[in-house]
């Protein structure tokens, strides 16, 4: 007897298939620890921008000293971050994440 499983959540793609007659539909639940998140609003956003202030800077000094660096066998990691850097305005916290995730792989 084929079987099938009901998602528990809401979805507005595409409707739930019909089943057959001789079909056991079973209900599908989550694990424990891996219910979603609610998306954060845009006060939120806001009220985590501020709490990055601190760490903004220490990135910023970061950035700063790799940049000032003159050695050419790390031209092209300067100019890979500055462009990480220009991608990124205003979110130096960024720009330092995805040039460390280019460099470490």
């Amino acid at each position: 007897m084929p079987h099938l499983l009901k998602s528990n959540e809401l979805s507005s793609s595409t409707p739930p298939p019909i089943p057959s007659a001789d079909a056991q539909v079973l209900e599908f639940r989550r694990p424990r620890g891996k219910e979603r998140t609610p998306s954060r609003t845009s006060p939120q956003l806001l009220e985590a921008g501020q709490d990055l202030g601190p760490l903004r800077g220490q990135v910023t000094e970061i950035i700063d000293s790799i940049l000032a660096e003159t050695g050419p066998d790390e031209a092209e990691v300067r100019e890979n971050l500055r462009r990480h850097v220009a991608n990124h305005p205003g979110r130096p916290e960024k720009a330092l994440l995805k040039h460390l995730l280019n460099v470490s792989s």
